[in-house]
Order: C-alpha cells, then structure tokens, then sequence
C-alpha cells in the first residue's frame, strides 16, 4: 500500500483508507526559538504522540516545512538529520522520495548502547545483566502466553540450526541465530519487549563480531531445554536454563575481547552473534 503524504492545508480534511476515519491535518506553529530546527522536531514529535503523523506518512517538502514553521531551508534540513539520526524519520530517493515517518525499529537504541559499549563507557556485564533480566522477562510471558503455534515455530528454529551443525554449517555468527531470542519476545504478544530483546541480540552480535566466535553446538542443548521448560509452563527453570547460558556468554566475550588480536569495536563489521 503506497504511503500516505500528507495534504495541503485546506477547509476539508481528506479521508482516509477508511471513510469513516477522518485525516487530522498536523498543524504547525511558528518557530521562535533561537536553534530553531529543535523546535521543529519538537513539534513532529508531539503530533506523532498525538497520532496526527503515523507510520508511512509523508512529511511536507522542505520548503513547505520553511514556511510553515517561518524558518530557514537550512534549519528544516538540521531538524530532519536530527529526527532521521533519532530513528523517527527516513529518507527515501526516487519519485515519491522525501521525508517519510519511520515504523518502530530498535536500530536507535542499538546504536546508541553500542556507542557507549565501544567507547568503553559501559561494560559488557552491564549489557549481559540486561538482556538476562529481560529475556527472562519474555520467558515469564510467553509461558503464559504463547500459543501451540509459536512454541513450534521455536522448535523449528532449534532444528534448523541443529541440522546446520550437523552438515559442519553452524555459526554463532549469523543473524539467524538470534530468531530464537526474537522467536519467544514474539510469544509475549508485547512489541515493545520485541524491539528491546531486538536491540539487545544486536548489540552482543556486533560484540561477537569482534572476536569471530566459533560455533558451540551445545547452544541446541541449551535451547531444547529452554523450550521444554517452556512448554511445560516452568519459568523458573527455563529463566535459569537460559541465565546460565548467557553469563557463560558474556564470561566467553570478555575473555576473547582480552586476547591479542581481537578486533576494536570501532573496526568491527557489525555480522551477527548468538
């Protein structure tokens, strides 16, 4: 479905997808601040809270925004760089090109962990501490939660990726690996631990790639049984199960970070972990 840009100011509001939804016209107030491009974000992101600019919505051009907001060219473009660099808005090229309201992506908290994490103002423990405490948080929810479905779509991937190890083919650094953390964030049915369990499988994989991991084939283990405590509703167990695995995790990262020739973070290719 094409995206929605957003009409001109007119006595009519045009209609939506839906004709008994009505389009509420973002309303736009003069800037008069002295950096005015931060009033300009400010305003976009009170109509995104007010549900007036959504997902896939087209911003006005930038000469448009300059004289809505009675500023210059220049100031609308340092505000859209600051709201692209924040993960709220994209640039797209091509004949419907232009500023484009972007869905919800956990690429804005990756890269700012991840910032802090490669300039060494926080400890891989402190990431590690985080991701046990929320992914047992997943755990908790979808054992009470998930559907038939979603406990076989875990499975599946667990036997994906034992058949990998069994052909020679088992990496831990892939971007697959992590669909099984994403797999149970999904079984919550709550799409903000998604983009959180999302953020935080990002950020250990670019860890990983650092150090190249070998592949660990007792990572199945250790995920048969996550998954049979899941399916059993025992929480508790499978959250201990899954902390063990991952403080071993870390222990590996911080030992191998230490070893000679292992890479910095700056040089890094962000590939893809367990």
């Amino acid at each position: 479905m094409p995206s929605r840009k957003l009409p001109d100011a007119s006595p009519v509001a045009a209609k939506r997808a839906n004709p008994a939804e009505r389009v509420q016209e973002p309303v736009f107030q003069t800037v008069r601040t002295r950096r005015s491009f931060e009033g300009v974000c400010d305003q976009i992101r009170q109509q995104l809270l007010r549900g007036v600019l959504r997902p896939g919505d087209r911003l006005p051009g930038e000469a448009e925004l300059a004289e809505r907001f009675e500023i210059s060219r220049s100031g609308v473009r340092q505000a859209l760089r600051s709201l692209e660099s924040a993960g709220i808005v994209e640039s797209r090229t091509g004949i419907n090109g232009g500023f484009y309201i972007r869905k919800s992506t956990s690429d804005a908290i990756t890269q700012a962990v991840s910032d802090m994490v490669s300039l060494g103002q926080m400890p891989t423990a402190t990431v590690t501490e985080a991701r046990i405490e929320l992914t047992c948080l997943a755990i908790r929810l979808a054992c009470a939660r998930a559907t038939d479905e979603e406990f076989d779509a875990i499975e599946a991937d667990i036997d994906l990726h034992a058949e990998l190890f069994r052909q020679g083919r088992g990496s831990r650094n892939t971007r697959s690996v992590g669909e099984f953390y994403r797999l149970i964030a999904r079984a919550t049915h709550n799409d903000v631990i998604v983009m959180l369990v999302d953020a935080l499988s990002d950020i250990v994989r670019k860890l990983l790639a650092r150090i190249d991991p070998k592949p660990r084939e007792d990572i199945i283990q250790v995920r048969r049984k996550v998954l049979k405590y899941m399916r059993a509703g025992d929480a508790g167990r499978a959250c201990s199960t899954m902390t063990a695995h991952l403080e071993n995790l870390n222990d590996y990262l911080e030992a191998e970070s230490k070893a000679p020739g292992a890479r910095p973070a700056s040089l890094a290719k962000p590939r893809r972990g367990a």
